[in-house]
């Protein structure tokens, strides 16, 4: 899957492509985290829940049907009661919109405009564009809070271009996302892991009580760390290839995390349960990997989306992390979005790359800021990292500089 981003928040161009791992890296505030939620946004955005579609398209008609019903009560020349039915079609709609004709100002306004709101949630379907458009609008006032259009030059067009393998769409932003045609995309799910840090005792109540779907990354994260995916698998290969990786996992860390309904969140180490509230950061790191898979939540059709992975990470683990990503994505064929600071990782994740014969599905990306920063352009430097390099060692240097003083 690849998109091309112009005009979107902070970031003027950007073209991200993922066919194994691609990975981002620049100065902060530059665009690297927004493309990880647009990416987030479209992929579940363009893959909408039936069952959810369903429950919130009654929920819709319900909650408009009983404020029409409301306005009606108030005139005591209606019988409520010929207006009360299991079955809001079109007849019953034209019935109060000639009702409607009876009532002035703000009255009559709701009503046609609660008529229009059922009839457009009648005539919607689960696979259609509109629904689409509504699912990445839900996604994106999430992620981004309609904080989508330059801040600094609201007169340019937010537009994304989707090119994937089962074809290619165009979605302009003004004030709601509008695709100019309806398009199924290769990626049915996606994870995004902000920090490890969402580890923790609450990961229990994910099996007891959390929902199945939510359009919150960190929800939605949570319940697959939590619970088994539906996905059977029949790969033999697979499964050796996936106990094999948590095998190589649970050497690293020393150990393995269990969550349960019974033994709740626990880190097992050499024969002993420690409470998850006293383990550390970069072990959780790790367990998190350990735990999707063991889950079977990782498969070639759920794009993997990390923040800086580094963050928490010695150097020395920062190097194992970035060997166990590679070998997800070449092992298993699971896509991986990755954002790093870190020269330890960055340059350990294109070693493996090469070691493991995956360095042309490994891309490497530079966010550079405009001279005034307000704005960053993403560009591919995956033949020559040396952009990437030279930001990083800025920082060297100025401590050179400090010492040489």
């Amino acid at each position: 899957m690849k998109i091309s981003v112009q005009n979107f928040g902070i970031i003027s161009d950007a073209s991200i492509e993922i066919n194994g791992i691609s990975l981002i890296a620049g100065p902060n505030d530059s665009g690297k985290s927004t493309i990880g939620k647009i990416f987030y946004s479209l992929v579940r955005g363009l893959n909408p829940d039936e069952d959810i579609f369903i429950t919130e398209k009654n929920d819709t008609i319900r909650k408009f049907y009983q404020n029409i019903l409301r306005i009606l009560r108030d005139d005591k020349n209606i019988d409520i009661s010929i207006y009360q039915t299991n079955r809001i079609n079109d007849e019953w709609i034209s019935s109060i919109e000639t009702l409607a004709e009876n009532f002035v100002g703000t009255q009559k306004n709701q009503l046609l405009r609660f008529c229009k709101i059922i009839k457009y949630q009648n005539e919607i379907e689960f696979n259609s564009i509109e629904n689409k458009n509504i699912e990445i609008s839900n996604y994106f006032l999430t992620e981004f809070n309609d904080e989508i259009q330059p801040v600094f030059n609201d007169e340019k067009i937010t537009s994304i271009f989707i090119d994937d393998l089962e074809g290619t769409a165009t979605l302009q932003y003004d004030f709601n996302p509008q695709l100019n045609k309806n398009i199924n995309i290769f990626f049915n799910n996606s994870f995004f892991i902000e920090s490890p840090s969402l580890i923790d005792n609450s990961l229990q109540d994910s099996i007891l009580y959390e929902k199945r779907f939510s359009r919150e990354k960190k929800s939605h994260l949570k319940f697959a760390l939590a619970n088994e995916s539906n996905l059977i698998l029949d790969d033999d290969f697979q499964i050796t290839e996936i106990d094999r990786i948590i095998s190589i996992i649970s050497k690293i860390i020393n150990g393995k995390l269990v969550v349960d309904d019974f033994q709740g969140v626990v880190y097992e180490k050499e024969g002993h349960e420690i409470n998850i509230d006293n383990v550390a950061l970069g072990i959780k790191g790790f367990g998190l990997i350990q735990l999707l898979l063991k889950n079977n939540q990782l498969n070639s059709r759920t794009l993997l989306i990390i923040d800086e992975p580094e963050i928490h990470l010695h150097p020395n683990w920062q190097v194992l992390y970035a060997e166990i990503l590679v070998l997800l994505s070449k092992k298993l064929e699971i896509p991986i979005l990755l954002t790093s600071h870190s020269p330890y990782f960055i340059e350990a994740l294109k070693a493996f790359s090469e070691k493991y014969e995956f360095e042309e599905k490994t891309n490497f990306y530079f966010s550079q800021k405009s001279k005034d920063n307000l704005s960053a352009k993403i560009i591919d430097v995956s033949n020559d990292i040396s952009p990437i390099l030279m930001s990083i060692s800025e920082a060297y240097f100025k401590i050179s500089d400090i010492e040489n003083e």
